[in-house]
């Protein structure tokens, strides 16, 4: 499985995920629970981004862009969802790559390990989309790249400790049981992945993001 067929069934999900704000008759099965499906697939593509680009400031550079663009439109469609004061993931996706570039020019691991703990202080700070989890799971997947029973081990994890600091305690909960496992599923479409990158999409997603985010904003009032 190409790079592009997992950016495809992540922007797939995504608006799966977003669509049900729109509409109380899109609240669904898929769009409640498969739409956690989208987010991990998001996080492993931009460690793979950053891994096989030529110029991790330019790729940087066009994420912190469209960040930008996006904030707009990421608001309009928070005021659907009740909640629009945070940054959309684009910024979390940003900080994500100092914290790789950090881990990866630092000799000094545990020196490393604090200036991205940091990172992930100033990520809550800062308000952005998905916050302390979003940087661990990509620091996860960029880290244990290599060695993928530990990367699930560890993203499993995480995915838990996750929901229970959310106070879905997954283990008693049904719904919150669903939601992790549904959280989790992405992990096998990681793990298909052959490591090539298919076909020539560098801005497919830059373009869908916000896009998308518009057209479900305008679409709510239909």
């Amino acid at each position: 499985m190409s790079s592009f067929v997992i950016k495809v069934i992540a922007c797939i999900f995504m608006f799966c995920d977003h669509i049900k704000y729109a509409s109380p008759e899109l609240v669904n099965f898929v769009t409640v629970y498969l739409g956690r499906i989208a987010f991990p697939l998001f996080a492993f593509l931009i460690t793979e981004g950053y891994a096989h680009t030529k110029d991790v400031y330019k790729y940087r550079k066009r994420l912190f862009v469209t960040a930008i663009i996006s904030q707009v439109p990421f608001v309009l469609f928070r005021t659907l969802v009740g909640e629009w004061n945070c940054l959309n993931i684009i910024f979390t996706f940003v900080i994500s790559i100092n914290a790789m570039m950090i881990y990866d020019k630092l000799n000094n691991k545990f020196l490393a390990v604090l200036a991205d703990l940091f990172l992930i202080i100033l990520a809550e700070f800062l308000h952005i989309e998905y916050g302390w989890y979003a940087m661990v799971v990509v620091l996860i997947f960029h880290i244990f790249k290599n060695k993928k029973v530990w990367m699930s081990i560890l993203y499993v994890l995480t995915v838990i400790v996750y929901y229970l600091v959310n106070e879905l305690n997954i283990f008693v909960n049904v719904n919150a049981m669903i939601y992790a496992i549904c959280t989790i599923l992405p992990l096998i479409f990681i793990l298909m992945y052959n490591g090539k990158k298919g076909r020539d999409d560098k801005r497919l997603f830059y373009y869908f993001y916000p896009v998308h985010l518009i057209v479900i904003y305008i679409f709510s009032f239909m």
